[in-house]
């Protein structure tokens, strides 16, 4: 996992629990002196350990904490890379362009992303069905960062998950419905 996304968790603990908190989570899960680095990319675990450690501090369920911490990491990383988020007029515009566009940005960024698998599909002016594929299985968090970027273009989001990864799937089906 990229620096980055440890820098938008960080954010979001510092916001959520406070400094003192977060520095004893990197004391619990991180090794001695980590400090994450924007382009370099860390063990997975780290992150899932520091996610974890927050959810238990704001006594919440881990899934619940993803969703939190994607919809936080939208706007962090909007405002980091204003050259690729200004790229698009609407969140229909964003949400289909993700892995045609978006993430051909991030692999121009970071050496070997190891990004998920997106597409879309546009059922109608109100609804895009999204399946997401990734052997980190982190939906919740891309549910997350739906939420953040429906935000960002002012968009009233409602999201449906009948498939998922978690429950033994071979991707997850997200059912975006918008206002």
């Amino acid at each position: 996992m990229r620096g980055v996304v440890f820098r938008g968790l960080e954010e979001l603990a510092i916001e959520t629990i406070g400094m003192q908190e977060w520095d004893e989570l990197l004391e619990t899960y991180a090794p001695q002196g980590r400090v994450y680095v924007s382009p370099t990319a860390y063990p997975d675990e780290e992150l899932f350990a520091l996610a974890q450690g927050v959810a238990s501090k704001l006594d919440k369920p881990l899934t619940e904490v993803l969703a939190i911490f994607g919809q936080s990491l939208f706007g962090f990383l909007a405002k980091k890379h204003v050259g690729i988020s200004s790229k698009f007029s609407s969140f229909e515009e964003l949400v289909v362009s993700i892995d045609s566009v978006i993430h051909m940005e991030v692999k121009k960024l970071y050496d070997e992303p190891n990004l998920p698998s997106i597409t879309t599909t546009i059922e109608n002016d109100k609804t895009i069905i999204l399946k997401y594929k990734s052997n980190r299985k982190l939906c919740f968090c891309a549910e997350g960062l739906l939420h953040g970027a429906a935000q960002h273009y002012n968009r009233v989001l409602r999201i449906e998950h009948p498939q998922c990864m978690h429950e033994g799937a071979d991707h997850c089906v997200l059912i975006l419905h918008l206002d």
